[in-house]
């Protein structure tokens, strides 16, 4: 959920590559040149741990960050695996995003110089000390190594199911044996997919309308908490629940302990949505009665033509879109979109076909037929959306429906006019 800052991601690429060479050069070498081989370790001098990074200003920052630490206390080596990577300057990546099909990647970076980077950028840094064995220690350190490598680095991103965040959490669970997805799993929340967007999009208007607009019918369905950890700060709030078996057979605490290591000056997580019904139904019936009394008011049909191909090809664009995301690309997410029944692909039509309803009755037909069969699938999502199918982003069908219906009343006022004057020439 990172795109690390062209600066920053110098900074600690060089970090790392400065450590690797120093700890390389003070390993022994034998007279042939070769390593001598390493004794078998049992991972207690490992430490593992997980950072949390709080908000940041971009879309993507809003979802928070995390990675995966461990602190070799032989070496001094400390660092921290983080599968948040990816570059919108890597080959094909727009054609990628736009398929569903974004790579993202995992690298290691220096513990104190990742701090130090959210420190410059205001966002909050937290560890949790893990209660580990030294064997699952180990076979974490063993894991992450192979998957740093540049053949097992890259995988294909997921916003819910395959992120920076449920990749530290499988990792830590695969080591438990499974022992956080039986405390979480079983948890159903209140919430969606959608809800948890949306609340994480506070105070960014247009990208909260955005995602309310793009979402579809998988998003909507209560979530569980192992679900819920597709963000990092439920991951951080969920390992405070986790108890695994001690040395000595008892159950103990996963989180060993928790320390703040900034505290960024932002506001604090929201963690409910917004209701953007009001606004936005109060908008939609604003425009609506406006657009409709002005195109009344006036003598011709001028401003109801305008306002009705202003609006269809809004509505149509962004219903091509809709669809596309849903019948051509892997964008689960998007698919069975029911604003579709709000903005789809026949405004267009009107848009295209309302500035010749002078040019004869055929086009006149065709018009309202159009504009009548839009009416009645806006009416048909308003009427799902009272239901317990209907999706439920009801701030885009708040403004949409009364927009849709001002318009089809401005259309049949554009056609009646034209009739009119067609009849006033015979």
């Amino acid at each position: 959920m990172i795109r690390w800052r062209p600066a920053v991601a110098r900074a600690l690429v060089l970090a790392r590559a400065v450590a690797l060479l120093g700890a390389s050069a003070l390993l022994p070498v034998r007279g042939d040149g070769q390593e001598p081989p390493r004794p078998a370790e049992d991972g207690s001098a490992l430490e593992v741990y997980v950072m949390t990074m709080g908000q940041g200003d971009l879309v993507w920052e809003r979802f928070g960050h995390n990675a995966l630490g461990i602190r070799d206390l032989r070496t001094g080596e400390d660092l921290v695996y983080n599968w948040g990577m990816f570059s919108f300057d890597q080959p094909g990546f727009l054609p990628r995003f736009l398929r569903g099909e974004m790579l993202y990647w995992m690298a290691p970076f220096d513990a104190a110089l990742t701090v130090q980077a959210y420190r410059q950028m205001d966002r909050s840094v937290t560890i949790q000390e893990l209660n580990l064995t030294p064997a699952q220690k180990l076979q974490i350190r063993d894991y992450v190594l192979w998957n740093a490598r540049d053949e097992n680095k890259f995988y294909r991103y997921d916003y819910y199911l395959d992120n920076c965040s449920t990749r530290v959490r499988d990792v830590l669970d695969r080591a438990l044996g499974g022992a956080i997805k039986r405390a979480a799993a079983p948890q159903v929340t209140t919430m969606s997919f959608r809800d948890h967007s949306l609340r994480l999009m506070d105070g960014m208007f247009w990208a909260r309308t955005g995602i309310d607009l793009g979402l579809g019918r998988p998003t909507d369905r209560p979530i569980t908490a192992w679900e819920a950890m597709f963000i990092p700060m439920e991951v951080q709030r969920r390992l405070r629940d986790v108890r695994v078996t001690g040395a000595g057979g008892a159950e103990i605490p996963l989180v060993a302990s928790e320390r703040e290591l900034f505290v960024a000056s932002r506001p604090a997580e929201r963690m409910t949505a917004a209701n953007d019904v009001p606004l936005f139904l109060l908008a939609g019936v604003s425009l609506g009665a406006l657009f409709g009394w002005a195109a009344w008011r006036s003598r011709g049909r001028a401003l109801a033509t305008t306002v009705t191909v202003l609006w269809g090809t809004v509505a149509g664009v962004l219903g091509t879109l809709l669809l596309l995301l849903w019948v051509a690309t892997a964008h689960v997410a998007a698919h069975q979109n029911q604003n579709l029944l709000f903005m789809h692909p026949l405004w267009l039509a009107v848009a295209a076909t309302i500035p010749f309803v002078a040019a004869g009755r055929t086009v006149r037909r065709n018009v309202l037929f159009l504009v009548r069969v839009c009416a009645v699938l806006t009416v048909v999502g308003a009427l799902l959306a009272l239901t317990p199918w209907g999706q439920p982003s009801g701030a885009i069908a708040a403004f949409a429906v009364p927009m849709n219906l001002s318009v089809y009343f401005l259309t049949l006022r554009a056609v009646y006019l034209a009739q009119q004057r067609a009849n006033a020439t015979r």
